[in-house]
């Protein structure tokens, strides 16, 4: 069976128990999950014996290529058409919907269209089947990890004194392209001395200096899957207290590492890093969380923090394990890992060696 047809089947096995005889999907990534269509601009209505699927001219070719044939593609010209489909299917009362990606001006037109009952907010229950990557899946990330890996290994000659953030975050990304990449999987961070504190701090047009700490967060994105790891570079050997920072945040990852050994939630697994942090007396600088869900989407599903959801980590879940410290006005650092939890246990996904000695490249 085709893979979109096995996804599908899984969602429509999902309707009893979100108590709706319908969902609505427009969401990017879960139209790209379950159906393979990577455009935008169309919806994907499931019901118990229906799966059609609604676009509008532009991406009727498109679609018709990517689809299961298994779907209905049908031609709209305006949302009041895919709310007419809908109200010609009398089974059809309670429709369950993507709320985090529809609009509030969707949310009104489906209220006053469908004659059936107030939409359910149903996302969470969408994208649940996202949290477990197959194999094909895990197969992609590696791609989109190689291909970024690849991309900054030929662009550090770029990293040195006299070169701007910009600069560099751009000839990543193209190097991302021209190894098969469809784009940079976010906009790449490239913060360099005091900006390096800024934990977002997005490619901008200072100049590097010499001796200056510069993290660099980057990722590729391949056939819609995403990659994202975290490099800190040191210009120069690191003082004292830089180098304790970095060693701390580095051992506080391995113990993430070597929790999910043993199984943990997710809110543990925070806590296991979080508290090498707190031995050192460096946990007030840490001020995010301990990781994300990577993949169709560059910030899914299972979210790693202390407000995370109860719920084991399973098998087949891809994250991030990021501890960070960021001293405003002077300098930080992150250390970045993707992790594949597989039945045989973790695994990194990136292969960068971050250890200290192979950070500094003065």
């Amino acid at each position: 069976m085709n893979i979109h047809k096995q996804r599908i089947e899984k969602l429509r096995n999902l309707l009893d128990e979100a108590k709706c005889d319908a969902f609505l999907i427009n969401h990017p990534a879960n139209l790209c999950y379950y159906t393979g269509y990577s455009g935008d601009s169309a919806y994907f209505l499931i019901t118990a014996s229906l799966d059609l699927f609604f676009t509008d001219g532009r991406y009727t070719t498109q679609a018709a290529a990517e689809i299961p044939d298994s779907v209905e593609l049908i031609r709209i010209t305006s949302f009041n058409d895919l709310c007419l489909h809908i109200n010609e299917n009398p089974g059809i009362k309670r429709v369950g919907i993507d709320e985090g990606k529809l609009s509030a001006e969707t949310w009104l037109k489906l209220r006053q269209n469908l004659n059936g009952e107030e939409p359910v907010a149903a996302a969470s229950t969408l994208s649940r089947p996202r949290r477990y990557k197959d194999q094909m899946e895990i197969e992609l990330l590696r791609k989109a990890v190689a291909i970024a890996e690849g991309a900054l290994q030929k662009s550090l000659p770029l990293l040195r004194p006299g070169a701007s953030e910009r600069d560099l975050a751009a000839e990543i990304e193209y190097q991302i392209r021209r190894a098969g990449g469809e784009k940079a999987a976010f906009p790449l961070i490239v913060a360099s001395g005091p900006r390096s504190a800024m934990p977002h701090g997005v490619a901008s047009g200072r100049f590097i200096n010499p001796g200056d700490i510069v993290t660099i967060d980057f990722g590729a994105c391949y056939q819609g899957y995403h990659s994202d790891q975290t490099c800190t570079f040191f210009l120069e050997e690191p003082d004292q207290e830089v180098q304790q920072v970095y060693k701390t945040l580095y051992k506080a990852q391995g113990r993430g590492l070597a929790a999910l050994k043993y199984g943990v939630t997710a809110q543990e697994l925070d806590h296991e890093v979080r508290e090498v942090l707190i031995e050192a007396k460096l946990d007030q600088w840490f001020s995010h969380g301990t990781g994300h869900g990577i993949g169709l989407e560059i910030h899914e599903a299972p979210s790693i923090s202390q407000q995370s959801p109860d719920g084991h980590l399973e098998p087949g879940m891809v994250f991030t394990i990021e501890p960070g410290c960021y001293f405003p006005n002077r300098w930080g650092i992150r250390i970045e890992d993707m992790i594949y939890l597989s039945d045989q246990g973790a695994e990194k996904l990136t292969t960068i060696d971050k250890s200290l000695e192979k950070m500094i490249i003065a």
